[in-house]
């Protein structure tokens, strides 16, 4: 199972208990999943979701608001279930829930925006993120190494809803950025602990312990390649000064002056040549002298080596000049 579908799956645990909560959710389930029949004076409301669980459980959700049967039909012509509010109850739920406005003489039209009195309360605020968070709302988390972390809504084409939806979202203290896809609005966030927040505030408690071992996981491995990485690199970087100390003492020794060295840095040549992997701390601990010292000795070997390497240089030069001229 995804970790998109576990979410989605742990807040059909979750679903608000309190009547004004309840309207809030559904409203928003049936602003994105709904669609309305109008013939004649008969109006019809119907829900589409993606699979049977959720109709029940709607269904469930609109039979203790409402007294009657709600249909469940599955079609075959496309994947999911249709929930089917009662034609004599489908004009009262969408005044209820704010999708249409109507008076004596019928419907004016469908509303804009969110429902404003519907949401008053905090608790229905969250109910309705709740709810589009079931409709069009999706989790993305890393797999392996791969991938990000990412939440979005994914609204219908509406700019005044999907700003009134940030709105709310942000009386929640959750901020998302909006960008487009297709004719869809899409409400979005990247940031894994604003993502934690969102699980925690929906009360989402598995999923948020879920996210909680993956971000773990993730760090370990990070810490694991960051320590990896170091490591790999200060090995270089032994090797390569150790191979440059090794040639200069092996210059010394082709020009005839290394036996003209004083016995300490002589010790700390052969140590070299004879552990060429060691550190220069290590090298420090088997000669039992201050790392300091070493130091100063392979700078006095590179120092005398680079003054003769120079020399070299400027013979050849002048030889390529004698032989221009």
């Amino acid at each position: 199972m995804s970790f998109k579908d576990m979410a989605r799956r742990e807040i059909l645990d979750v679903l608000p208990q309190n009547a004004c909560c309840k309207r809030a959710f559904l409203s928003a389930v049936a602003r994105v999943r709904g669609s309305v029949d109008i013939s004649a004076r008969r109006v019809n409301l119907s829900l589409w979701l993606e699979d049977n669980e959720r109709a029940v459980a709607l269904a469930a959700m609109f039979k203790s608001l409402y007294p009657a049967d709600f249909e469940l039909i599955r079609e075959s012509k496309r994947p999911g279930v249709t929930l089917r509010a009662p034609s004599g109850f489908s004009k009262q739920i969408l005044l209820d829930f704010e999708l249409m406005t109507g008076d004596e003489g019928g419907y004016s039209g469908f509303t804009e925006g969110v429902p404003q009195d519907l949401l008053r309360k905090e608790c229905c605020k969250l109910a309705y993120f709740k709810g589009l968070t079931l409709a069009c709302g999706n989790f993305y988390v890393p797999e392996g190494d791969r991938g990000g972390y990412h939440f979005e809504l994914q609204l219908p084409s509406d700019d005044l809803y999907a700003d009134d939806v940030m709105e709310i979202l942000s009386d929640l203290r959750i901020n998302t950025k909006l960008n487009e896809r297709g004719e869809q609005k899409l409400l979005y966030v990247k940031d894994r602990d604003e993502i934690m927040d969102i699980l925690v505030k929906l009360g989402l408690s598995n999923c948020a312990l879920t996210l909680k071992g993956i971000i773990d996981d993730r760090e370990t491995a990070n810490d694991f390649n960051r320590a990896a990485i170091c490591e790999t690199a200060n090995y270089d970087k032994v090797v390569t000064a150790s191979a440059r100390q090794i040639v200069a003492v092996a210059k010394l020794k082709t020009l005839g002056l290394y036996d003209t060295l004083s016995d300490g840095i002589k010790e700390v040549a052969e140590a070299r040549v004879k552990y060429p992997d060691a550190s220069m701390q290590e090298l420090a601990d088997r000669l039992e002298i201050s790392k300091s010292c070493l130091n100063h000795r392979f700078r006095k070997i590179a120092e005398l080596s680079a003054s003769y390497g120079d020399e070299d240089e400027r013979t050849d030069e002048q030889a390529r000049e004698d032989t221009d001229v």
